[in-house]
């Protein structure tokens, strides 16, 4: 059926690069709160975008690789045993790890000069940064290529597709 698409994973890369930007602010702000001891007034503005971000943007971005991109690999080289796996489970542990920075953002709201509270967000926090970092290196080194690899044009059409239906 013709040549491929353009390659469906560029916006994907492209978003994961506007993501770091987001996580490298958010990881100077943890680092001035621990740094300081405290949570000053421009720290808890990013830590409400950080919430705003995680909600609206990284969840719905992992909800749509979960539907778009995932079932198209996993059809072609199947899941157990392969990246597949490793990507459905990372996707569930990051929505784990935005629950917890959630609970530990509301306690710090709560109590704004806790310590105690200020190391939670900085642990939760911390934790999603270096997990996402790496999370968007695999997929952009490992999972993209695999896909562009082992997909056929019709079915790299198709994620194309659903991708751009977003």
């Amino acid at each position: 059926m013709g040549e491929p698409p353009e390659d469906p994973f560029g916006p994907l890369v492209a978003v994961h690069e506007d993501f770091v930007d987001k996580l490298t602010e958010l990881e100077a702000t943890l680092d001035e709160m621990m740094a300081t001891r405290e949570t000053r007034e421009g720290n808890d503005i990013i830590l409400d975008e950080a919430i705003r971000f995680f909600r609206e943007e990284l969840i719905p971005h992992l909800r749509l690789e979960d539907e778009a991109v995932v079932p198209a690999i996993e059809k072609a080289i199947g899941r157990y045993g392969t990246l597949v796996t490793v990507v459905m489970y990372e996707h569930e542990e990051i929505r784990r790890g935005v629950a917890k920075f959630e609970e530990a953002r509301d306690d710090l709201r709560r109590d704004p000069d806790s310590w105690q509270a200020i190391q939670e967000v900085n642990r939760h926090g911390i934790f999603l940064v270096q997990f996402l970092w790496d999370h968007f290196r695999k997929e952009n080194t490992s999972l993209f290529p695999t896909a562009r690899k082992v997909l056929s044009a019709d079915a790299l059409r198709n994620v194309t597709e659903r991708i751009s239906a977003r």
